[in-house]
């Protein structure tokens, strides 16, 4: 076993043997539970910094509602404006987990954080989360009807799931994207890279949970590849991007191939690698708040550059 940082060893260790633990009573995953898991994450997260402003608000489409949830460092200046998908394989996670998260980009950045409630599989498999992103990107004046920003400084984030969703938005989107932060994105549905054998188990996400992960998100008809954004093609349109990765963490090769590739395509991609981190560190802000905060810190430089 690779050395995880040594903030986490504790974490680590107690995640295994629950790990374990479930395997050794035959503990079958559902739904249910994965959300359950992801929500226990809360507890680590970074804490709820002093925001300006929090508003809770919904975007009202002919067939759905999409709820977000807006952060803004200073209600007096009118600011760029950052949307973040969040992660949990397409299945978890909620604008109330990664709430700690928005407050620390938004107050770091200095830019309008929105926060995406977006549809989750099974209930919702591919397309359905996706669209949800699009269309919050695509009616941003409505979202923020009474709220002055620039129009011409749009970033878009995730980590994760979400970091998949952000290509996926950015390469659709009509609308100028200045720059988009991938934070340890999930992009090969592939499942090819040698990371998903190195960091199979014991680094908190394990290789056969993503496998039934994207059992849940996607149904037979799915193209696997055409349908992963490290295979999509015209990415040389993207603009420039940050991609996170962490260390020990099985989609970490994806992570530098995207990067590789939309070098090669002549996009300015800047690439950071936590090396002994895991997948989902920024959930664990109040065990690693140096490495946390230098991440933070890392992309507020990039988007206001």
């Amino acid at each position: 076993m690779m050395k995880v940082a040594s903030e986490l060893g504790d974490f680590l260790n107690k995640a295994n043997e629950l790990i374990r633990l479930d395997q050794e009573q035959g503990i079958v995953m559902t739904p249910e539970l994965a959300r359950s898991n992801l929500a226990n994450l809360a507890k680590f997260s970074p804490g709820n910094e002093t925001t300006a402003s929090i508003i809770d608000r919904q975007l009202e489409l002919s067939d759905r509602v999409i709820p977000v949830r807006i952060y803004r460092p200073d209600t007096d200046k009118t600011l760029p404006v950052l949307i973040y998908f969040h992660g949990g394989g397409h299945m978890c996670g909620s604008v109330e987990i990664y709430d700690g998260i928005a407050r620390r980009l938004a107050n770091c950045t200095t830019h309008i954080v929105i926060s995406v409630e977006y549809r989750l599989a099974p209930e919702f498999p591919f397309p359905c989360g996706q669209q949800d992103c699009l269309a919050v990107v695509k009616n941003l004046k409505s979202v923020l009807v009474d709220i002055p920003y620039h129009e011409d400084k749009l970033v878009l984030a995730g980590d994760s799931a979400g970091g998949a969703l952000a290509v996926s938005v950015a390469r659709q989107t009509q609308q100028s994207i200045k720059k988009l932060v991938l934070i340890y994105p999930s992009l090969d549905y592939t499942f090819s890279s040698d990371s998903y054998q190195r960091f199979a188990q014991g680094y908190l996400l394990e290789t056969s949970r993503i496998h039934w992960y994207f059992d849940q998100y996607f149904n037979d008809s799915v193209d696997r590849i055409k349908d992963s954004p490290l295979f999509f093609t015209g990415l040389e349109s993207l603009p420039d991007t940050l991609i996170i990765a962490a260390g020990l963490d099985p989609l970490v090769d994806e992570g530098k191939m995207f990067h590789d590739k939309l070098i090669a395509l002549g996009v300015n991609s800047q690439y950071h690698l936590e090396p002994d981190l895991i997948h989902a560190f920024m959930n664990l802000g109040a065990l690693i708040p140096n490495h946390t905060q230098r991440v933070t810190e890392r992309i507020s430089t990039f988007i206001n550059e």
